[in-house]
């Protein structure tokens, strides 16, 4: 062989070609990696793997291979025949697919909008059964609020502020790819003020933290508007746990776990002063503790046991004892000894929670499946109150060829709530305020032989706490199933199916709940002496339909273009069943049933139904993994709103750079990813109309309504036309949206910063606005009005350490929100979102969203005092006491693990923000409260301005009525609700493994710690569960702590 024929024979076989082919799949579930990058290294050839993850391409001999897919780690492999690769998940590219608009999954590097993903190991799920609770501290741009720490109890989220000023400001919450009902059945501050009754569980309760796989939280408006009017407010899209691939086997999993509940700040009264009207004089039927010294009593002239009265005239002296006639009347010796009693603490129980889940999942094939059921069971701090819940789920995917697919998701949960009052029909206030020397536990709660006459320290506008506990009850009992089956179809033209990618798929749902109430009052009750019972609730029946057909290509000689179109409709119908019926007036004691009241006051139940049709359309496109675009429209047809004024079209636009794709700027280990982006957006929030009608008006003065005081003419009721007259030109307040950001990453991802400006213009409020007389009506539901909110949302999340033994995660969020008023109707000041006669939490033209309102204190042009005979005065009206929007909130995350033992911790920081806390403000006005006890003696001259004469006040009057006419005020209840609490701390063995058997133990602690500006309460307890919901605290149910562990069992 010549020497030129042994060359050319060499550089034949060097360059020889082959094919090779193979399949690669995550490690994590073993599903395909759809689009991952196949690259012969040292060259521009490449491919990437179809929709089964299968890939083939002609390679050199020897070639080693680059695989690579976002969010994974990059693999280098020598090519072969039918290879398996199998890609890691890289722990330093965090949250970067996730779930957006219509259950699409997006890389999040192809998003221009904010969005935030929480997986199923970043909720805070031990020891709560609330949803709300799992997610607090984790995200940007979320007000998270529980009203208390009761079983059940109502939870707020608001997603970068509120765009109502009375409406619903709830997100949307979408369950595996399906809307369902969020909001609460009934708005608490809507019905009477959030100051009467107790509080009500919005649906998110029915939710099994347990059974989520994932959260992705769409904050702005281009983010939902695929979702349309009903998705203004923000969305919450949950993805429950599917089956994953296990090495053929079923996964079963048992988790469980045990925790104790006491009140996290409890309150301290004073323990000096018995009960009385002033230091001189014991009365033992006085709402006051500003009598005389609890060591005194028995020097008392009217009750003391050392002193001539009539008691001791009756019963001779009792050295060293005083007389109570309440516990004469209790059937009990009315001498007693003076000492000191912790009614406080008596009255609250120590509550237990037991939560339990047991799952099966497994893909095997074509075929994945998972299956769960939980259990939930609750006593609360206060006695007799409880939560118990059950839920089961399952979810099923088949794939029946490469071209079809099919599946379901189901969804079942009973809810019983039993819950305590606060407020005007509260317990807690006389809990509060009993007397330290007044034995509130061990005295008998009525009269022998008659439990219909209670027996208190105080007169009976309030229940004796354990009276009511013995016969009172709020119930909830919740019945739900949700769920929705689909059908997917990728049609088979013969193209390149790398290339081209047509899904089209049909979805439909069903949200089906039954809500019953049941308020209870026994005959003696302090609400009615008669005795009450109302049984009221809603039935939802709720259909959604969806459909799309999503389009995705890949362009361009080296596939640098994608391009993808989306379009669908949507189809919801709502059914709704409302009743309420109330009977009044028991016949006798023991049986509070309907069918022993001899009145029924209100018998009613109406049908509702409510319908949107939406049309969409999305379009993307993006060039060489560094410019993306995004362009969406909507119009929806709404059933509640005028006929003639039904149809809205909605647009959005996005827009994201990943500048870090330049050639300068590419692989920097420094500057390892950055980004901006903008978008633009309008969604609309539709309001409901209805044709005017009659209706019977309830009749009565109207103290602590929101519905015009009515009056029957001569004793006799009927049909008069409805108090509020709608607009025939209504239609849906228009949000329009500008979200500027940036996301950096450093250090070869190991430092993640994002920031995010929102910034809201909310016009065309729909709101009930105050007309005159001569109108015939007292409101007219209209668009009116304007809010701005302004949104500045920073993340720094930072892997500090990964090694084998040792990880270390720490994350920080920081929040601050301007939700402002800038305008309401013409002569319109401001609009009551809940409270009393006075104050108000309001929404008012100039002020930051919401704000209080109600009597202030006089002050002179520097600010001082002005006082009148010594004392403080209020002003004439009511006015701006402060704004409740703290100045920003900030969240602490951290996770550290050692081998086998993992540390998890978030801790919550609010800086500013109003509250109104009437609980406070009465104790101190009755002397309760350790603050009042320098004022229960003496006399002083308080500084200020003699608002008589101009000049500094000289005049001299008791501490005692100083105090009280100060908190007499309700400026003076007006209280910074800045805290740093300790929401959650978790600590975690993994056993090692026995027999295929995965067993971690922890222990865990909730709400541990607390630092607030405010004395004796937390800052989070609160009243109502709507747009109050936070600001405006009465006598409410406190907040809890809890300590607990758990084991979680896998095989």
């Amino acid at each position: 062989m010549t020497v030129a024929a042994a060359i050319a024979v060499s550089t034949s076989m060097a360059f020889a070609q082959s094919q090779i082919s193979g399949k690669v799949t995550s490690s994590d579930d073993g599903q395909p990696v759809v689009g991952a990058s196949i690259k012969i290294v040292g060259t521009n050839t490449g491919t990437i793997t179809d929709i089964d993850g299968n890939f083939s391409l002609n390679a050199p001999a020897g070639a080693k291979l680059e695989v690579t897919y976002l969010g994974m780690l990059p693999q280098t492999v020598k090519a072969g025949q039918k290879m398996k690769i199998v890609l890691e998940a890289d722990n330093k590219t965090l949250d970067e697919v996730v779930v957006t608009a219509m259950g699409i999954s997006r890389d999040k590097k192809a998003l221009g909008y904010a969005s935030q993903k929480l997986g199923s190991e970043d909720l805070n799920i031990a020891g709560t059964s609330s949803l709300a609770s799992a997610m607090q501290g984790k995200l940007t741009g979320v007000d998270i609020r529980q009203s208390s720490g009761a079983p059940g109890a109502s939870s707020q989220i608001v997603i970068r502020g509120a765009r109502s000023f009375s409406g619903d400001n709830t997100p949307l919450y979408v369950v595996d790819g399906m809307p369902i009902a969020s909001s609460t059945d009934f708005d608490m501050d809507a019905l009477n003020g959030g100051v009467v009754g107790s509080d009500k569980a919005n649906r998110s309760i029915d939710i099994n933290p347990d059974d989520i796989e994932s959260i992705d939280v769409l904050k702005g408006q281009a983010a939902s508007a695929l979702y349309g009017i009903r998705a203004s407010n923000g969305v919450i899209i949950i993805t429950t746990k599917r089956g994953k691939a296990n090495g053929g086997r079923p996964q079963i999993t048992f988790t469980t776990d045990l925790s104790a509940q006491t009140v996290s700040k409890k309150f301290e009264r004073q323990n000096i002063y018995a009960q009385g009207n002033s230091i001189n004089a014991y009365d033992p039927s006085s709402s006051l503790t500003w009598g005389p010294k609890i060591a005194d009593l028995a020097n008392d002239a009217a009750y003391g046991g050392n002193t001539d009265n009539r008691y001791t005239q009756a019963y001779g002296k009792h050295a060293g004892m005083y007389y109570n006639p309440k516990y004469a009347a209790a059937g009990l010796d009315g001498w007693t000894t003076p000492q000191i009693y912790d009614n406080v603490g008596d009255f609250f129980d120590t509550g237990f929670t037991q939560n339990s889940n047991l799952s099966i999942s497994q893909k095997n094939g074509n075929l994945a499946y998972s299956f769960g059921i939980g259990d939930t069971y609750q006593t609360g701090i206060i006695p007799s109150t409880g939560m118990m819940r059950t839920t089961a789920r399952g979810a099923v995917d088949f794939e029946i060829n490469k071209q079809w697919k099919t599946g379901f998701s189901a969804n079942y949960s009973a809810t019983k709530i039993t819950s305590a009052p606060g407020a005007n029909s509260g317990i807690m206030n006389v809990v509060y305020s009993a007397p330290s020397e007044y034995n509130l536990k061990g005295t008998p709660t009525h009269a022998p032989n008659d439990p219909t006459s209670q027996i208190s320290f105080r007169n009976l506008s309030f229940n004796n706490p354990y009276w009511w506990k013995d016969n009172n009850e709020y119930k909830q009992h919740t019945n739900r199933v949700f769920g929705n089956a689909y059908l997917e179809y990728r049609p088979n033209f013969g193209w390149d199916t790398e290339r081209y990618n047509l899904v089209i798929r049909e979805q439909a749902g069903l949200d089906i709940y039954t809500t019953n109430n049941s308020d209870v009052y026994e005959k003696g009750s302090a609400q009615n002496s008669g005795g009450e019972i109302e049984n009221y609730g809603v039935q939802h029946n709720i259909f959604n339909n969806l459909f799309t057909a999503n389009f995705t290509a890949k362009l361009g000689a080296n596939n640098e273009w994608d391009f993808g179109a989306l379009l669908g409709s949507e189809f919801n119908h709502d059914y709704q069943r409302h009743w309420d019926y109330d009977g009044t007036n028991f016949l006798f004691y023991g049986q509070p049933t309907m069918t022993n009241t001899t009145v029924k006051p209100v018998t009613e139940e109406y049908q509702a139904q409510e319908r949107t049709v939406g049309f969409f359309g999305q379009l993307s496109l993006s060039y060489a993994n560094q410019v993306y675009l995004t362009v969406t429209g909507r119009n929806d047809i709404v059933s509640t709103m005028p006929r003639n004024n039904r149809s809205f079209f909605y647009p959005s636009v996005s827009l994201g750079w990943i500048f870090t794709e330049l050639p300068a700027l590419k692989d920097n280990h420094i500057l390892s990813y950055g980004k901006l982006r903008a978008s633009f957006a309008q969604v609309g929030q539709a309001g409901h109309y209805y044709s005017n009608y009659y209706y019977v008006p309830s009749y009565g003065s109207g103290m602590y309504g929101l519905t015009p005081i009515s009056y029957p003419m001569n004793g006799v009721s009927s049909y008069v036309p409805f108090y509020m007259k709608y607009d025939p030109n209504l239609k849906p307040q228009n949000t329009v949206n500008w979200e500027f950001g940036a996301d950096l990453n450093f250090f070869d991802n190991r430092v993640r910063l994002e920031y995010t400006a929102s910034y809201q213009d909310i016009k065309d409020q729909i709101f009930d606005v105050p007309t005159g007389g001569s109108t015939g009506y007292q409101y007219l539901r209209t668009n009116a009005g304007e809010m701005t909110t302004w949104s500045h949302e920073f993340a720094i999340n930072a892997s500090i350490i990964q090694t084998k033994d040792w990880d270390l995660d720490l994350g920080v969020n920081f929040t601050k929100l301007t939700n402002k008023v800038k305008s309401l109707a013409d002569g319109v000041e401001s609009i009551m979102l809940g409270g009393f006669q006075e104050p108000q939490i309001r929404a008012q033209a100039g002020y930051t969203y919401p704000n209080i309102y109600g009597v202030g204190f006089q002050r002179d042009e520097q600010g001082r005092l002005l006082l009148q005979d010594g004392l403080p005065i209020g002003t004439a009206g009511s006015q701006n006491l402060g704004e409740c929007t703290p100045d920003f909130n900030m969240g602490f995350n951290l996770k550290a693990r050692w081998k086998r033992l993992t540390l998890s911790a978030t801790m919550d920081w609010q800086k500013g923000g109003k509250m109104y806390n009437g609980t406070l403000l009465t104790l101190n006005y009755f002397g309760a409260t350790k603050e009042s006890i320098p004022y229960h003696e003496g006399t002083m001259v308080a500084e200020g301005i003699d608002i008589a004469t101009g000049e500094p006040n000289k005049v001299e009057v008791s501490k005692q009525d100083y105090w009280m006419a100060y908190n007499n005020i309700t400026e003076a209840g007006i209280y910074d609700r800045s805290f740093l609490k300790l929401r959650d701390v978790t600590l975690s063995y993994q056993l090692p493994k026995f027999a295929g058997i995965d067993i971690s133990v922890y222990g865990f602690a909730r709400n541990v710690l607390l630092w607030s500006k405010m004395k004796d309460l937390d800052p989070e307890s609160s009243q109502g569960n709507g747009n109050m919901s936070g600001t405006f605290e009465r006598f409410s149910v406190p907040n809890t702590s809890s300590f607990g562990g758990g084991f979680k069992i896998t095989f």
